[in-house]
């Protein structure tokens, strides 16, 4: 029931913050990711609840809830249109309609590879030191944050790979047009890196492979949507040369 009400409560918050936004869901999504740290903070004193699950689960939870109050309060409350002003001249009409038209694809265009290769190996390096990274956590909490059990820490582990993944498809997607082909390719080179160590090692089955993939593919993607919603393109003005009136 406690739950219950904390989920009501983030996506009322979360379609209050999206409603007529046309970046809804990244608008939900803050909502929830500070509504999750409030809520660790807040359960500090209370030793029963402040696990490592919590530490590293609720935020992740708390923001997808988010995002999903973003993405309705955007779908109940409609953002308004972009109204253009008219063309002054019949001339300039006409490149714009063919601009409109002609609008770039998500997959088109050159690839940043000095991005992808920057978030392939934050998402390499996050999914192979996860161990080392949650055996940091609990040495710095000094013995407030333990793991009861092997499928706790599994849980934990796997929480911050996933967290390794966004975190770079979403560095390469940041400020380009073509963001999901960016998380697109981050998803295959760490897919790539991942399963040929898996296989070096011999130690992985058929369907962890799978896993690896589809999970690497998919959280690239995701990553990347996120990182180019939070961190749009900035359009480049070119510059006139000639000013007054003799140069329109």
């Amino acid at each position: 029931m406690l739950q219950g009400l904390q989920v009501v409560g983030l996506l009322v918050g979360g379609v209050l913050a999206g409603a007529g936004q046309r970046q809804g869901v990244v608008f939900g999504a803050v909502v929830g990711v500070w509504n999750g740290v409030i809520s660790v903070i807040a359960l500090q004193g209370n030793a029963q609840f402040f696990t490592a699950v919590t530490l590293y689960g609720q935020p992740i939870l708390q923001t997808a809830f988010g995002a999903l109050g973003g993405f309705l309060g955007m779908l109940i409350w409609k953002p308004l249109p972009n109204l253009t002003p008219p063309a002054i001249a019949p001339r300039q009409s006409t490149p714009a309609l063919i601009s409109l038209r002609n609008t770039p694809s998500r997959l088109n265009g050159p690839v940043a590879w000095g991005r992808v290769l920057s978030g392939v190996a934050l998402a390499v390096g996050g999914t192979l030191w996860a161990n080392v990274i949650l055996d940091l956590v609990l040495q710095a909490s000094e013995g407030k944050l333990t793991v009861n059990s092997y499928w706790q820490a599994q849980l934990v582990t796997w929480e911050i790979r996933g967290l390794a993944l966004l975190a770079g498809s979403a560095l390469a997607g940041a400020t380009t047009v073509n963001f999901v082909k960016q998380g697109l390719c981050v998803g295959l080179g760490a897919a790539v890196i991942l399963i040929g160590l898996r296989l070096g090692s011999k130690d992985g089955s058929i369907d962890e492979l799978l896993l690896i993939a589809s999970s690497a593919l998919a959280l690239g993607m995701v990553g990347s949507w996120f990182g180019g919603q939070l961190f749009p393109p900035v359009p480049a003005f070119a510059r006139r040369r000639n000013l007054g009136p003799a140069s329109a």
